[in-house]
């Protein structure tokens, strides 16, 4: 572990995470800033996203321009992003370039320009994308789920609403940076054909001194839940589905996720089977296991004509009971090959393992190895998730529908 792994935490509580990956000429960096959706000041939703766009506008002595060439000269293939936690800034390259490009990042989170021009672009482009939503009736609709079945702020959309965007001001993303954007919690991953030794001398050398910022906490409240419907002409209804699990550090977790992946592991999963196949009700249907630190949850969706909506949402709600009466060794042998073979891909990649392992530390407080994760899948048993499936029922259900009309929750 010491030779293939590095963590460290400095004084100003960033802690930097590594993984060598031999043969490996690339590298990846994935930045988390505790500066998600979930803290997003009161009546200023959306306000992360926005700052995530402009705090790439320019960043210490490079202005707009000049810091978008640079990265470019690196080679750097970049990204970011806002999730409920964090802002997540990730690149991947050369493993040298990557450490070359370090100087950038530190000047991008901790020296922005935030220039008046580059506000009002992001902003923009901020409500251009929360306005395209209406033609996209799965993602609005998947946002809805989330809102109304997670417990507030956790389950607010990254994007915000049209009413608090347009009242942000420069001033109002200014001092957000200013509240948010600091090493506390901070974690920096990298992954790769990297050194160590360079690493920590480079971090302590660039972010060593970026200094503490005060952070922001809104209060939990809980989340409405029931059934919820939203009118939208069109010949086609879609159906979303939530209901609480187990949390990724309860013991159970690896039999949770073979139940999910029994239930809807790509064409031999009962969803696709059962209510697709058999049945023919719907064009698009299947489930997953999503997890923030403190709970869980398997989120559903079934796209499909209006007049097979309900008996596909009946269908989906049989099958989601069925599960409880148990799964066979067959079903749980094509699960494990299915679920290791998307982790050995997804340990294949730099840029997938420097997320991996950021998203671990701040899960687990510790990282997995690909090894780890392979073995406690291939130790899970029938028995276990039979066990599982039976003290743990699905439900309370949140159901949410976009369609022309309301359908009927199956008793």
């Amino acid at each position: 572990m010491a030779q293939r792994f590095l963590q460290q935490t400095f004084p100003n509580g960033l802690t930097l995470l590594a993984e060598q990956m031999p043969g490996m000429q690339s590298g990846a960096m994935t930045l988390l800033v505790t500066a998600g959706s979930s803290n997003d000041p009161i009546n200023q939703s959306g306000a992360a996203t926005v700052l995530a766009d402009l705090i790439l506008r320019g960043a210490g002595d490079r202005d707009n321009r000049q810091l978008t060439e640079y990265l470019d000269s690196l080679g750097l293939q970049r990204s970011s992003s806002v999730g409920v936690h964090h802002t997540r800034l990730g690149c991947a390259a050369l493993a040298g370039k990557v450490i070359e490009g370090l100087p950038a990042y530190a000047d991008i989170v901790q020296r922005p320009q935030m220039p008046g021009p580059g506000f009002q672009a992001g902003r923009d482009l901020a409500l251009q994308a929360l306005a395209g939503i209406d033609d996209d009736p799965r993602q609005k609709l998947m946002i809805k789920l989330r809102e109304w079945a997670w417990p507030s702020p956790y389950g607010r959309s990254s994007m915000g609403t049209k009413e608090d965007l347009e009242k942000l001001t420069l001033e109002d993303a200014r001092n957000d940076f200013a509240t948010r954007f600091g090493p506390k919690n901070a974690i920096i991953s990298f992954a790769g054909n990297v050194d160590f030794n360079q690493l920590k001398t480079e971090i302590e050398k660039h972010f060593g001194n970026w200094k503490q910022q005060p952070g922001l906490t809104i209060p939990r409240t809980p989340p409405p839940g029931n059934l919820h419907h939203l009118t939208q002409e069109s010949e086609q209804t879609h159906i979303g589905i939530a209901y609480p699990s187990i949390t990724e550090t309860h013991p159970d977790y690896y039999s949770a996720r073979m139940a999910v992946e029994i239930l809807s592991g790509g064409m031999s999963g009962r969803l696709f089977t059962e209510v697709r196949e058999k049945r023919g009700l719907c064009y698009s249907v299947g489930a997953s296991y999503s997890s923030l630190k403190e709970f869980a949850s398997i989120f559903g969706y079934a796209g499909t004509s209006n007049d097979r909506a309900q008996a596909t949402l009946d269908c989906f709600i049989a099958e989601l009971h069925r599960l409880s009466d148990g799964v066979t060794n067959d079903e749980l042998d094509r699960a494990k090959i299915g679920l290791k073979a998307s982790t050995i891909m997804t340990g294949e990649s730099t840029s997938a393992r420097a997320g991996t392992i950021a998203h671990d530390f701040f899960i687990r407080g510790r990282i997995r190895t690909l090894e780890e994760i392979k073995d406690a899948i291939d130790a899970v048993t029938v028995d276990q998730v039979n066990a599982y499936l039976k003290n743990n029922k699905p439900g309370p259900f949140t159901i949410v529908t976009v369609g022309p009309k309301p359908l009927n929750v199956p008793k």
